[in-house]
């Protein structure tokens, strides 16, 4: 009986002894598979031998528990290493895609060089110093997350200066006739520098400026092929408006000859000059058919007048040189100044028919207090009637001068009467 629990601790132990030695060999042959660095295994072995020297002095509890604690640690660092490992890479390839870009990349190569320094500076657990690979781990990631949203920012920068640049090569391709290179070099000439200045901000890692200058290029070039084309299509109209009115006889040179200067500016690159003189112009275009008729309707009306006036009496200067002035202006093409020449004309005429409403009422006025005084018994009464008769005649065939003088006389004899001694005849 005795021998047999005796036979039985034995095998306990033998079995204690066993699985230790498997512990430890298992132990030693999954360190030798790992990736680790014999540095970075350090602390794995140091763990192993422990085990070795537990199973030495027949400690197998103790060695089977090292064993054990040396793989677990072993594995640990491992997966850590690993997930190291591939942040790292990640970094160095997103390092090279930015330098593809032209991206500045040092601040993301350092942060390499700091990596390593954190995983050598270690970290202490469990009383042991291990390398400290998550907070490299950490470092890496967020540097790459980083340098990724940098690098985005710079592909749709990127993307928008490319659009600027498909914008400037549509614009200068509406080159006119004085060439490409004109055209280019005073229209595309301030664009081209702007988007010098928007690579030089994207290679400066300034992404979101480079991107607010590209879209600010983009819009300025298909703003001013917009208005290029519209200025084209609006002096190409007004042409085929001034061809019709100079076949009725109104003279569109003055225009013709601003017209000429828009395009040449236009097909020169000049665009937004061109397109504010356009702009002008065919307001100027609209205007003249209906300035012109306006000009020599007046011009004729006032003629007639002018002739009506002169028949009764009426000269002036004034009328004489305003007149003139409307026919050189009309002649000329200045159809606006000959419409004001025209209101001087019609000024000058207003004034001796407010002269002569006057005068016909002072008449009225004067043949009522005759008629008035006419039976009182004057000797003389008959001949202030035949001045005021004459008067009238006079105004009727215009004669103000000579009508005015007899009124004044007709007006100074009944003043008379109106004070004197009566008569009987």
């Amino acid at each position: 009986m005795h021998q047999e629990g005796g036979d039985g601790i034995v095998w306990f132990k033998r079995m204690r002894a066993q699985r230790a030695k498997r512990a430890i060999d298992d132990s030693e042959g999954r360190l030798s598979g790992l990736r680790l660095t014999p540095a970075d295994l350090e602390p794995a072995k140091d763990a192993l031998e422990i085990a070795r020297d537990f199973f030495e002095v027949h400690q197998f509890s103790k060695a089977l528990k090292a064993a054990q604690k040396a793989e677990t640690l072993a594995t640990a660092l491992d997966a850590r290493f690993h997930r190291y490992q591939e942040a790292e890479k990640t970094l160095r390839a997103r390092v090279v895609s930015m330098r593809r870009l032209g991206l500045r990349t040092g601040d993301l190569e350092s942060t390499l060089g700091t990596a390593e320094e954190t995983v050598v500076s270690g970290l202490w657990e469990n009383g042991i110093l291990l390398p400290n690979y998550d907070e490299a781990r950490a470092l890496l990631e967020r540097t790459e997350r980083d340098g990724h949203a940098v690098e985005k920012k710079a592909m749709r920068a990127s993307d928008e200066i490319l659009r600027a640049e498909v914008a400037i090569e549509s614009l200068a391709s509406m080159a006119g006739p004085a060439g490409p290179w004109v055209f280019t070099d005073i229209a595309g000439s301030a664009l081209e520098q702007s988007l010098q200045d928007a690579t030089e901000e994207l290679a400066l890692g300034n992404a979101d400026g480079a991107g607010e200058i590209a879209q600010d290029i983009t819009t300025m070039a298909l703003r001013l092929k917009a208005q290029s084309a519209a200025a084209l299509e609006s002096l190409e109209g007004m042409e085929a408006q001034l061809a019709l009115l100079r076949a009725e006889g109104i003279l569109t040179a003055p225009l013709e000859g601003q017209m000429r200067m828009a395009r040449e500016a236009l097909e020169s690159g000049l665009i937004e000059p061109a397109a504010a003189m356009a702009t002008r112009l065919r307001g100027e275009v609209a205007s003249l058919d209906a300035v012109y008729r306006e000009a020599t309707r007046g011009l004729a009306d006032a003629e007639l007048l002018y002739a009506r006036l002169q028949r009764e009496g009426f000269r002036s200067y004034e009328a004489d040189a305003a007149m003139r002035d409307a026919r050189r202006s009309i002649r000329e093409g200045k159809y606006a100044r000959g419409v004001d020449h025209v209101e001087r004309v019609l000024r000058t005429f207003a004034r001796p028919a407010n002269a002569r409403e006057a005068h016909a009422r002072a008449l009225d006025e004067t043949r009522t207090r005759a008629l008035l005084l006419q039976g009182n018994g004057f000797g003389f009464f008959p001949e202030i009637q035949e001045i005021i008769s004459r008067a009238e005649r006079e105004f009727q065939r215009g004669n103000l001068l000579e009508s005015s003088e007899d009124l004044r006389i007709a007006t100074v004899l009944l003043d008379r009467l109106g004070h004197g001694p009566r008569t009987n005849g």
